[in-house]
């Protein structure tokens, strides 16, 4: 038997196959282990939160700044991807109307996922004081920066079987454009008040993170903004977590969406604790995703594995509604003890089609129109707030 016989009767239609199959998988299997190593191998931070000699405020601190305040302005934003630009158009049609950034119109600021780096971006300080960016710095290349963080080299789309496998995206650009607006910025930088959930797979629990301390001597751990507001918005099915150690106590956050995807309740309960004889003005901006949809549960009561099908199908919808729910039960009852609140939430219905990570331009300007849609439903509550917000300083 020559060598060309043998070429052929080893390599059959039906062995070259299952060789390139094994190949491939075995091929997957080192990547996957190669972006573990890669994006999990822990980065210290303490010397870089060390070198910024910057501490945490208390709670004390943060009721002195605002004890002359009638008012506790609260801003709240919730997470969808790329659908978080309506939020910020509405943003910059208020800081239109009222002259001032949005850093300047409210003393806290919270937000999930998408809402978190817009609310992170919105407070990082500038000279004197002051606010660096506004919404329109945002929405100037808001389309550009997302194809930055929505993206992956072709191999990787090949080799996670374009997201089946493994994170759909690299977190590369991400954190390119992070680092642009937040530089070398940490969480005791920032100059208003915020508070951002996040899920720490180290410690398998939800946390909410603030820029001020608890009394009680709790301690509160300073964090470098980028990596901070990278976990909170990082969904582990889209980006590959990043792990980073300080005081010798490792982190690796993700996105905590899928269980708290609106943290408007919490937002209150944190004013509320803080300043509970004054006026809590709440303002929860959404961007036309679930909690502003009505939910269809005929299917859900079906009978056998169809009805359970249906709930799981249902489920981020419920559980999204649910926490808008939960808000608008709190603020009934807080208001039956006679607490002064005022909720305003701006939002609209027919968005639940615009897709959270299609940076197409296609979707870019469905989202823009809706946005405008919903700044026009809304425009007597958005010039409202421009009134009573400009005169609160």
């Amino acid at each position: 038997m020559n060598l060309i016989e043998f070429i052929f009767r080893v390599f059959t239609p039906f062995n070259t196959f299952f060789i390139i199959v094994a190949t491939y998988f075995i091929t997957i299997y080192f990547y996957l282990r190669w972006l573990t190593k890669k994006y999990l191998n822990p980065v210290d931070r303490t010397h870089d939160l060390n070198l910024s000699r910057r501490y945490l405020r208390t709670n004390n601190q943060v009721r002195q700044e605002l004890e002359d305040r009638e008012t506790i302005n609260i801003l709240v934003l919730t997470g969808g991807g790329v659908r978080g630009m309506i939020p910020l158009q509405v943003l910059e049609k208020l800081e239109q109307l009222s002259a001032r950034k949005t850093g300047e119109l409210f003393d806290f600021m919270a937000g999930t996922s998408t809402g978190a780096i817009s609310c992170a971006i919105l407070a990082v300080p500038g000279i004197d004081h002051q606010f660096e960016f506004c919404s329109s710095d945002i929405l100037g290349d808001y389309a550009g920066n997302s194809r930055k963080m929505f993206s992956a080299p072709w191999y990787h789309k090949f080799l996670t079987l374009f997201g089946m496998l493994g994170p759909r995206y690299l977190p590369e650009g991400k954190l390119e454009v992070l680092r642009s607006f937040f530089g070398t910025c940490t969480l005791a930088d920032i100059e208003t008040n915020l508070i951002v959930p996040v899920y720490d797979v180290t410690e398998n629990a939800l946390k909410i993170i603030r820029n001020w301390e608890l009394p009680q001597g709790n301690h509160h751990t300073n964090y470098v903004l980028k990596d901070l507001i990278h976990g909170a918005s990082n969904p582990p099915m889209l980006f590959s977590p990043r792990s980073f150690i300080i005081s010798n106590k490792k982190h690796v956050f993700i996105d905590p969406g899928v269980i708290l995807n609106n943290p408007a309740t919490i937002a209150f309960m944190n004013a509320w604790f803080l300043f509970p004889e004054k006026k809590l003005r709440l303002v929860l901006i959404g961007n036309g995703g679930s909690d502003a949809e009505v939910y269809n549960h005929e299917h859900m009561a079906e009978f056998g594995a169809y009805g359970l099908f249906q709930y799981l199908l249902n489920s981020p919808v419920v559980n999204t509604k649910f926490s808008t729910d939960l808000l608008h039960e709190y603020i009934h009852e807080a208001r039956e003890y006679g607490v002064d609140i005022e909720f305003i939430q701006i939002d609209s219905r027919g968005g639940k089609d615009l897709a959270t990570s299609d940076t197409s331009d296609e979707n870019m300007e469905r989202i823009r129109e809706f946005g405008e849609k919903l700044i026009t439903e809304n425009y007597d509550k958005i010039e409202y707030l421009a009134e009573v917000l400009k005169i609160k300083k």
